[in-house]
């Protein structure tokens, strides 16, 4: 730890993702008394700690190339290194063998790292070391404020650590010109107040998204609702509701009607989306949508209204847990399986999983009506079993009643690979949908073939 009050406190943050690694570390030096040193995988991490291992802190992602986090964490285990590692990531701990043997100081799960991590710092810190900034100031790199264009705050250069001096005003542009003649300077960082850091944050992390949004919706693919997908998953893991999450979604629910539209086959509409091709949350996502519209059809309930709400419930319903977690727990929706097969954190975070999705539909502006029921019903049973408000038949609605078993029929469906077949769902199934509206979508799918 520091030696004195004024000591910086040392950070070496792992995380493969530039722009975001970029968004961490000011995020670190505008709320500590910080040095942060950089390393764009967990390889990288480790021949930094090889050469200088006096760091109060390492921030780590887990999913990075060549050394993930697990492996890193190890390292410094077994290396005796006194450093205190966090891990900043939506990846299930419980489940990554790394982890079966070494445990990390904190485990900042996404979305909302930011004010969890800031939390989780000032509790491993001993009170006698200062972790407010000493200066009034934090320091911006001219990549950053390139990308975002304009300078929303003042800008300043620093000439010692006790003088600044302002060189952007405040709304003025940050283009070409302006990157080079700092560049050309040697000056990589400009500095804000750190009044202003919580507003750059923000701006730093909506301009990201928006990268990300823009890099996806310009895909050319076919499959353009996998990619998007993907990017939700992203964006909610990541920063959890925003504005470019809620464009990124409508994108989705675009695709996914356009593909309906265009194709009268189910089975080629689900085929074009390979397993291997993405994440399981990601597939599953873009699948769903043709499925429920499949189920409405055959129930007489085709129309547009109708397939819009169920593209937004497949695209959102499970955008706030992550792939681990949602393939263990797979289409048994008991409450009693899930007692059995997850630790008391997963099982909490996947019981209450369908009303914060709701939620997150709620925030959604010109959100059609019932989305949010669907998404909280879709773990509900027939008779009563499934979860979160054992909800049996008389409660649930009728378009959840379809949502729900198109998401048992899709994971039937994944399981079965090629050796798929209507009649062999129907027969494994018909005795948990009895009543209501699931007794007449299991008729309907039992008399209808599937192509």
């Amino acid at each position: 730890m520091p030696e004195s009050t004024k000591d910086k406190i040392r950070f070496l943050v792992a995380e493969d993702e530039p722009d975001l690694r970029e968004i961490i570390v000011f995020f670190l030096e505008s709320n500590f008394n910080a040095t942060v040193v950089e390393a764009a995988n967990g390889e990288i991490a480790k021949q930094i700690l090889e050469n200088d291992s006096k760091f109060e802190f390492v921030i780590s992602d887990y999913n990075m190339p060549i050394v993930n986090g697990g492996q890193l964490l190890q390292f410094i285990r077994e290396a005796s290194f006194p450093i205190k590692f966090i891990l900043v990531s939506a990846a299930n701990i419980s489940e990554i063998k790394e982890f079966s043997s070494v445990q990390p100081d904190g485990h900042v799960e996404k979305p909302g790292f930011s004010q969890k991590l800031k939390s989780l710092v000032r509790e491993l810190l001993p009170a006698s070391i200062h972790a407010e900034p000493l200066s009034e100031y934090s320091r911006v790199s001219i990549k950053q404020l390139f990308s975002l264009g304009v300078a929303n705050y003042p800008l300043f250069a620093k000439l010692s650590d006790q003088k600044y001096v302002k060189v952007i005003h405040q709304d003025e542009p940050f283009r070409k010109d302006e990157f080079d003649r700092f560049k050309n300077k040697n000056i990589d960082y400009l500095y804000i107040e750190n009044k202003h850091s919580n507003g750059f944050f923000d701006l730093l992390k909506n301009s990201y998204l928006a990268r990300l949004q823009v890099a996806v919706t310009s895909s050319e693919k076919t499959a353009i609702t996998l990619d998007i997908a993907t990017a939700i998953q992203e964006m909610a893991s990541i920063f959890g509701f925003s504005p470019q999450l809620e464009e990124m979604t409508k994108a989705g629910v675009t695709a996914a009607m356009n593909n309906i539209s265009k194709s009268s086959s189910l089975k080629s509409l689900l085929d074009e989306l390979k397993m291997d091709e993405g994440g399981y949350l990601a597939i599953h996502s873009s699948r769903l949508p043709y499925l429920a519209n499949h189920i409405s059809t055959l129930m007489g309930w085709e129309s547009e209204s109708t397939a819009l709400k169920m593209a937004y419930a497949s695209m959102l319903h499970d955008s706030v847990i992550h792939d681990q977690l949602h393939e263990k727990f797979d289409s048994d929706d008991t409450i009693q399986s899930a007692e059995l097969s997850l630790s008391n954190k997963d099982l909490e975070l996947f019981m209450y999983h369908p009303i914060k999705a709701a939620d997150v539909a709620k925030q959604f502006k010109g959100m059609p009506p019932d989305v949010d029921v669907i998404i909280a019903q879709h773990h509900e049973n027939c008779d009563g079993t499934g979860f979160p408000h054992q909800l049996n038949h008389t409660k649930i609605s009728p378009l959840s009643s379809a949502f729900i078993i198109a998401h048992d029929l899709l994971c039937f469906y994944e399981k079965s690979g090629d050796q798929f077949k209507m009649e062999d769902f129907v027969k494994e199934y018909e005795s948990k949908y009895t009543s209501g509206f699931f007794k007449k979508i299991m008729k309907q799918l039992s008399t209808h073939p599937f192509k």
